[in-house]
């Protein structure tokens, strides 16, 4: 065991007698830098090039470039040029994408400077493009410059850039075309070069100009898919020329077609028509053969001046939107006038989905027309105040012939912009008492209706909900308001119902009710 041993009072005065040892000097750190060794930065174009010293915040720059000019294409012009400022490895990966050039709200807002920047985009990217879109263009009045501008404009689709385009949207401003012309003739004409991209064109939007009054027989557009014109001016003979020509064409949108009085359509691929105020006028089309349509969209407005004949579409499944505002349309042998048909005997059995636009509820003119469709699933009626055309001299219904939807097909019955008042609660029961199949009636209430639980009790006493034909059948209450031109759904013209958009999910009234 070690003794310890006292220092000497020698020893401990000469200790207390000697100057304090000087204190080590503190060392100064910054905040979040204390006591740690400052990191060498690393050069952000070395951070991306080497695989090994990306960050992991930087994961997408592991992609392959294949992947990442996918992505590049996608982005909107303004953004994917923009990638070639984020470090060295991105610079060429902008000009090998895929280009997407879409001039209309992307690029700058000067209308004029527009058009050099698209030059200029087209001479610096060499291709090949994906999309080109330029909406609503604008020319100069003064007529030297507005020469200047259509050349530039014919010369883009020249460009090797647009070589194997697949997307087309182009159309141009109505209200400053030409020089010394009247207001009727202020179109553009469709830059000629534009056609020399049809064999590649998967889709093409084209509007507010006049087609050549004469195209080569030989045009053809193989791959094309879909195709949408509207307020162009475009000849009988040009319209049958282009659907000829037309391959694969599935969908077809037809919008304000001027200066011709009829336009007939023969098409072996057709699947889907959309129609919105067809003629400028008093006009005429005519679906003469088109064995693979299944969807006649009429999407309002209706001028009420148009007549529709539909002599051969045997696979026709969905129609509508119907309406008095039509003038005429015949069906496979039955013309309905004002929505009146000529006969009560002869039926269409293909369609199964139907949506009809009435300004109040009409129970007689509309089961005349059911009885023209005995194997209908599913019915849409839609009232809209603005539809300013009554039916007149519809037939009265007769409770003795039976109507053969309600009876063994008819499932869903979607009621828009109902109110619950006496007129509508009358509509809506006789289908509650008479359809005997039916599994849903949804009922897309007005805004300014309060949906509660007591409002819906009231509704399903004054429906009679305990009698109901269908014992299976759900009441569902959904709110809405009026939106015009939101009945039918035409982004997207392959989904399963574009008339779905009138109804939300609603309530399920006899739960709710009873709970």
């Amino acid at each position: 065991m070690k003794r310890t041993v006292a220092a000497s009072p020698a020893v401990r005065k000469k200790a207390a007698e000697a100057p304090a040892a000087a204190p080590a000097p503190k060392r100064r750190a910054s905040a979040g830098t204390a006591r740690r060794r400052p990191r060498k930065r690393i050069r952000e174009d070395k951070l991306v090039s080497d695989g090994d010293l990306i960050s992991h915040g930087d994961l997408i720059s592991k992609l392959p470039d294949d992947v990442l000019g996918t992505i590049i294409s996608l982005l909107p012009t303004k953004d994917g040029a923009r990638t070639q400022a984020i470090a060295r490895r991105w610079r060429p990966l902008w000009r090998s994408s895929p280009l997407n050039l879409d001039a209309s709200y992307h690029l700058r807002r000067d209308e004029f400077k527009r058009l050099s920047l698209v030059s200029r985009i087209l001479s610096d990217h060499p291709g090949p493009a994906r999309c080109f879109a330029f909406r609503f263009i604008r020319l100069h009045k003064a007529k030297k410059r507005f020469a200047e501008d259509a050349a530039q404009i014919n010369s883009w689709f020249h460009s090797r850039s647009l070589d194997n385009l697949q997307e087309l949207e182009i159309s141009f401003s109505l209200l400053e075309y030409g020089y010394g012309q009247s207001e009727k003739e202020k179109r553009y004409p469709l830059p000629p070069s534009v056609l020399r991209l049809a064999s590649t064109l998967h889709l093409a939007r084209i509007g507010s100009c006049d087609f050549p009054k004469e195209i080569a027989p030989s045009l053809n557009f193989p791959l094309l898919r879909q195709l949408h014109l509207w307020r162009v001016s475009i000849s009988e003979d040009v319209f049958s020329g282009v659907l000829s020509g037309c391959h694969v064409l599935a969908n077809l949108y037809l919008s304000e077609i001027r200066e011709v009085g009829s336009l007939r359509i023969c098409s072996p691929t057709l699947r889907i028509i959309v129609i919105t105020c067809l003629f400028e006028g008093k006009g005429e089309l005519v679906i003469m053969e088109a064995p693979r349509l299944e969807r006649l969209l009429l999407r309002p407005p209706v001028l009420g001046s148009e007549i529709i004949r539909v002599v051969k579409a045997p696979k026709l499944e969905m129609l509508g939107l119907l309406s008095p505002c039509i003038s005429e349309i015949e069906i496979v042998n039955i013309i309905f006038k004002g929505l009146i048909s000529s006969s009560s005997e002869s039926s269409i059995r293909t369609v199964k989905v139907l949506a009809l636009n009435f300004s109040s509820p009409a129970l007689d003119a509309i089961l005349d027309i059911l009885r023209c469709f005995p194997c209908l699933q599913k019915l849409y009626v839609i009232w809209d105040k603005y539809v300013k055309a009554e039916i007149k001299n519809a037939r009265q219904c007769d409770p003795l012939d039976p109507i053969k939807c309600l009876d063994n097909h008819l499932k869903v019955l979607v009621l828009k912009n109902y109110k619950g008042g006496e007129e509508d609660v009358g509509f809506a029961k006789f289908f509650v008492l008479n359809a005997k199949v039916v599994k849903e009636i949804n009922f897309g209430v007005c805004k300014e209706i309060g949906i509660d639980k007591s409002w819906m009790t009231n509704q399903l006493r004054l429906l009679e909900v305990e009698t109901r034909a269908s014992q299976d059948a759900q009441l569902k209450f959904g709110s809405g308001s009026y939106c015009w031109g939101t009945y039918l759904d035409t982004k997207d013209l392959c989904i399963a119902d574009p008339f779905s958009c009138c109804f939300a999910d609603g309530v399920d009234a006899l739960s709710e009710a009873y709970m």
